[in-house]
């Protein structure tokens, strides 16, 4: 135990000399490398991995809110960029279904809205009105003619047509997607909504 006592500071130096010479004994290429002594340097704690960028929920909801918002203005600017010729066709359009004044119009236009919007009709307003069997007042199929081509719509009717489109303005529920003269209060299938004018508007409740 005294032995080692007092050679304690050779053996220190001892060890030291030789950790010297097994370093200048390593090849070049393996100490630029620094793998057989990871130990001596810090740079081993280093991550070079780039991990996901999470985005949080507000940013999740900003980004929805944001394409929300831009699918409106689209469909907005879709709305607006109706032809004369094409608006003329819609208010007489309108007007055929119910002219009875301007809530009974909007009502009519809000309908034909909603089928837009809606995912199982057109994403065009011109395509959901001359659509095959659904609105008579365009096309009668029984007698092959176009109903609306006579009509003379009211001030009212296309105020009524003008505020849904430009304004956005609707009196009826997204989900109402049907109507029917006001002769029928009740449609199998569907439940009833409400008359407005001379019609009665109905949803399916798959649709609230």
């Amino acid at each position: 135990m005294n032995f080692f006592k007092s050679r304690k500071h050779q053996i220190t130096v001892v060890a030291a000399v030789v950790l010297i010479l097994s370093w200048l004994a390593i090849p070049e290429n393996v100490k630029a490398s620094q793998s057989y002594f990871p130990f001596i340097t810090d740079d081993w704690i280093v991550c070079d991995i780039q991990m996901p960028t999470v985005k949080t929920v507000p940013e999740i909801k900003e980004k929805n809110n944001s394409e929300l918002k831009s699918q409106k203005k689209k469909n907005k600017k879709a709305e607006n960029s109706l032809s004369t010729k094409e608006k003329e066709m819609l208010y007489k359009v309108v007007s055929m279904e119910c002219d009875t004044g301007y809530e009974g119009s909007l009502a009519v236009i809000s309908c034909m809205l909603n089928r837009k919007d809606s995912e199982r009709y057109p994403d065009d307003l011109m395509e959901v009105v001359r659509e095959d069997s659904q609105f008579t007042a365009y096309y009668d199929k029984s007698s092959g003619t176009y109903p609306y081509k006579n009509r003379e719509p009211s001030k009212e009717c296309i105020a009524a047509v003008d505020d849904a489109l430009e304004k956005g303005k609707r009196n009826i529920p997204s989900y109402i997607l049907y109507f029917r003269s006001s002769d029928y209060d009740y449609l199998s299938g569907y439940e009833t909504y409400g008359t407005i004018g001379d019609n009665t508007y109905f949803y399916l409740e798959t649709d609230r």
